[in-house]
C-alpha cells in the first residue's frame, strides 16, 4: 500500500515539503534563538539551505526528472522558490508574527517571553510555508520539471516512467 501511495507525485511532493519544512524551521530556530540573528536574516539563510535541499528532492524524488541536475535549472528553481518564499515568507512572517504575539500575550497564560517568541515565530513561519505550497507545486510542475515534448512521446510509446 505504501509503495502504491509513493507512486503519486503529490504524495512525494508532501514528503519533500515536510522534509524541507523540518530543515527550514530547525535552521531558523537555531539562528534566531541560539545565535541571535535578526529574523529576516535567519529566515533568508534557512530558506536558502532548504531551497537547495528542495531542489534535489524535487528533481530526483518528486518529479523523477530524467536529466541530471544542472546549474541553469537550479537557478530557475532558486529564483522561483526565492520569490515565492524568501520575499513572501519574510513579509507574511512579519505580519502574522505580530498577530500571534498579540494573541499569545493577551489570551494564553505565558510560560515566558522566550516561549511566546518561539511559538509566535514558528506559527508565523508555518503559516507562510502553507501559503507557498501551491505556488511551489504550480511552478515546479509547469516550469522547472515539466517534461519535454520528445520525452512525453517516448513515455506514450513505452508506458509510465518510473
Amino acid at each position: 500500500m505504501l509503495k502504491s501511495l509513493w507512486e503519486h507525485k503529490k504524495v512525494r511532493f508532501i514528503f519533500a515539503g515536510t522534509t524541507n519544512a523540518v530543515v527550514d524551521l530547525s535552521i531558523l530556530n537555531v539562528l534566531v534563538f541560539d545565535f541571535h540573528f535578526p529574523v529576516w536574516l535567519g529566515n533568508a539563510i534557512a530558506v536558502s539551505i532548504a531551497i537547495t535541499t528542495s531542489y534535489f528532492l524535487n528533481h530526483k524524488v518528486v518529479f523523477r526528472h530524467h536529466h541530471d541536475p544542472n546549474a541553469k535549472q537550479f537557478f530557475k528553481f532558486f529564483l522561483i522558490t526565492g520569490v515565492g518564499i524568501i520575499i513572501t515568507q519574510t513579509f507574511i512572517i512579519y505580519l502574522t508574527r505580530t498577530t500571534f504575539d498579540h494573541f499569545l500575550h493577551n489570551h494564553i497564560p505565558s510560560f515566558s517571553d522566550n516561549v511566546d517568541a518561539k511559538l509566535s515565530l514558528n506559527l508565523a513561519k508555518i503559516s507562510a510555508a502553507l501559503i507557498g505550497i501551491a505556488w511551489n507545486y504550480l511552478f515546479y510542475s509547469r516550469v522547472i520539471f515539466k517534461k519535454s515534448p520528445e520525452y512525453s512521446e517516448i513515455k506514450d510509446i513505452t508506458g509510465p516512467v518510473v
